[in-house]
């Protein structure tokens, strides 16, 4: 299978949000190859689940301290990004992809797995399904398809699915700022400690190295990989659902807790 790589550039919370929405169209719509892309953000932000409580969120710090919050197309908890890399893949469910969302979760983990593995870091692979999870926090808990280091969640990743394929997010803490996550979430600290950047557990760690490692992966799957850019069209569509989707969240937040 033929798979568009889309490098890391970073955005804003909303533009990221909205231009992984618009890759996934295109695929789906045969516009565009199946599409890995990793990425950043411009400044700390919050991603919620698209099934999440907003109450979860402590929005008025949020407000207060200018870090956005933006409702995630797929599901899963909340995720404090920043010092992060972050990964989208967007698949038709067709060829290897067909199939159940277990399926296609368990592929992307190998494929991340493989990564890890080429960068010197030996992980596991949850096995078991989802459990009941009270904690607003993505990383307090580990599931199935997601990455552990000696039982620490390193990879948190959600997927929404439509008939015709799938969009998958994942994230890679490298760094953890605590004091936010605390303030933000109001979590336990016992469950703040869980969460560890992968910078913090290798100080060699190397983002750069690592995404090329990804493409090696992704190589060794099976997978033929063609590098591009996001196109025109995809980008104008971002662009669109920015302005009708995207700043509709923060517009509200604003209106609740003014400056």
């Amino acid at each position: 299978m033929l798979i568009r790589f889309l490098n890391f550039q970073s955005y804003s919370a909303q533009l990221n949000m909205a231009v992984d929405e618009a890759i996934s169209i295109f695929v789906r719509n045969d516009k565009s190859l199946p599409t890995f892309r990793v990425y950043g953000w411009d400044r700390p932000s919050v991603t919620i689940g698209e099934f999440q409580k907003i109450e979860d969120i402590n929005l008025e710090f949020c407000i207060n301290h200018h870090v956005p919050v933006i409702r995630r197309p797929t599901g899963g908890k909340g995720i404090l990004h920043y010092d992060d890399l972050t990964y989208s893949f967007s698949a038709k469910k067709e060829g290897i992809f067909r199939g159940n969302l277990f399926k296609s979760y368990g592929i992307i983990s190998d494929i991340l797995a493989k990564a890890f593995h080429f960068s010197g870091i030996e992980v596991e692979t949850k096995k078991e399904k989802r459990g009941f999870n009270r904690s607003p926090l993505c990383f307090a808990r580990s599931s199935f398809g997601e990455i552990c280091f000696r039982g620490i969640k390193i990879v948190g990743s959600a997927q929404k699915r439509w008939t015709d394929g799938f969009l998958q997010q994942g994230t890679i803490p490298l760094y953890v700022n605590r004091n936010f996550v605390r303030e933000i979430f109001k979590e336990k600290p016992e469950e703040i400690s869980k969460i560890v950047g992968l910078a913090e557990l290798f100080e060699g760690f190397n983002k750069e190295e690592f995404i090329e490692n990804i493409k090696k992966a992704l190589r060794d799957s099976g997978f033929q990989i063609v590098e591009e850019s996001l196109h025109e069209e995809e980008f104008e569509l971002a662009v669109k659902l920015l302005q009708e989707k995207y700043y509709q969240l923060e517009k509200a937040l604003e209106k609740t807790f003014p400056a």
